[in-house]
């Protein structure tokens, strides 16, 4: 851990001055004020980030943390375990969704194996091996993981950023069966909020299963007493390879001083962790999609960021971040691009 608590505090805030330059330059824009609304926003939260007023942000890359979570034994997802391996790979050939968003939208996409209970056995160029443990244990008879892996995930994902400095910005999700139980506790212990409004179907559980995912969570963290601990220990005890990968992208995209977009609900779980652990990091984080999850409302409410894209999506591994790529990159285009009025004027002589 005190490794980790060293990389935390050398994460510094945005900067503010930056972010007003880049809103008096909006406002001289030949356009009524805050007309733009989020891309006006988008542009001055980049400037706060970068520390310059005006931006281009040419290459973003996505990064999908892959692992499997013990919790599955508890009936807990409709879907078997081994679709974490078998969508993993599905992305890696472009024919999973993520796959496919990222090769229209020309992204670069990075999978993640942390803790997949198997092995992808073909080769590729942007699967990158950090197996932690071949999934997590179950936490409803055990803290998911120890202290050493809770660790060893989250700097796995702090060195993948580091990996990848050459790149303006960052997205990131997740393919693991059971985690939306995983997120969910995470999210139910940190925020102590109505289990109802933080508990949803996951990959469509019916009532019975619903009930019951609900109160493994509640047991769960009265065993653990995971109302009276840190984000650490809560992502230790009910936690996954994945989110906890995902605190770590997050936790190297605010060293690097480097946008990271949120995706849906364990994308944003992960986020709030990472929030909860060094405040600053949300002066990086960009809010993109309000996922269908029930939690998810919850987390952005607690997390204080907005989204903008309203998809009806909640498949996860990163679909609605990377839909906001385009959005994006346009934003950084207003303040360097748009004329002033007597600049207009000029011109139009």
């Amino acid at each position: 851990m005190e490794q980790i608590k060293k990389i935390l505090d050398e994460i510094h805030g945005a900067y503010r001055e930056s972010e007003n330059q880049c809103r008096e330059i909006l406002n001289t824009r030949m356009k009524p004020e805050k007309s733009l609304g989020v891309l006006e926003d988008l542009a001055i939260k980049v400037a706060g980030i970068t520390g310059k007023p005006i931006n281009e942000l040419k290459k973003g890359c996505h990064f999908i943390a892959s692992a499997d979570n013990g919790v599955i034994e508890e009936g807990v997802s409709s879907c078997p375990l081994e679709y974490t391996r078998i969508v993993s790979e599905a992305m890696l050939n472009s024919v999973a969704a993520i796959g496919i968003l990222c090769e229209s939208l020309n992204i670069p996409l990075n999978v993640i194996d942390v803790g997949i209970n198997g092995h992808i056995k073909r080769e590729y160029e942007n699967l990158y091996i950090e197996k932690v443990a071949m999934g997590t244990k179950n936490f409803a008879k055990e803290p998911a993981m120890s202290h050493l892996e809770v660790e060893k995930a989250i700097l796995v994902g702090i060195n993948m950023i580091d990996r990848k400095k050459e790149f303006d910005f960052y997205s990131n999700g997740e393919m693991g069966i059971a985690n939306t139980t995983t997120s969910s506790a995470i999210l139910y212990a940190l925020t102590k909020s109505d289990i109802d409004m933080v508990v949803g179907r996951g990959g469509g559980l019916c009532d019975i299963g619903l009930s019951k995912k609900k109160n493994i969570i509640k047991e769960a963290c009265k065993k653990y007493d995971l109302f009276n601990s840190s984000p650490m220990e809560i992502l230790r005890c009910v936690g996954g390879f994945d989110i906890a990968c995902m605190v770590g992208l997050y936790i190297g995209a605010g060293r690097n001083k480097k946008p990271m977009l949120i995706d849906g609900f364990i994308s944003a779980v992960a986020a709030l962790v990472a929030c909860k652990m060094e405040p600053k990091i949300k002066d990086y984080l960009i809010g993109t999609h309000m996922s269908e999850e029930p939690g998810m409302k919850v987390v952005m409410e607690a997390l204080n960021i907005k989204t903008f894209l309203h998809m009806e999506m909640r498949l996860g591994e990163g679909t609605g971040a990377v839909l906001a790529y385009p959005i994006l990159k346009a934003a950084m285009n207003i303040p360097k691009i748009m004329k002033t009025r007597d600049e207009v004027y000029e011109i139009l002589k």
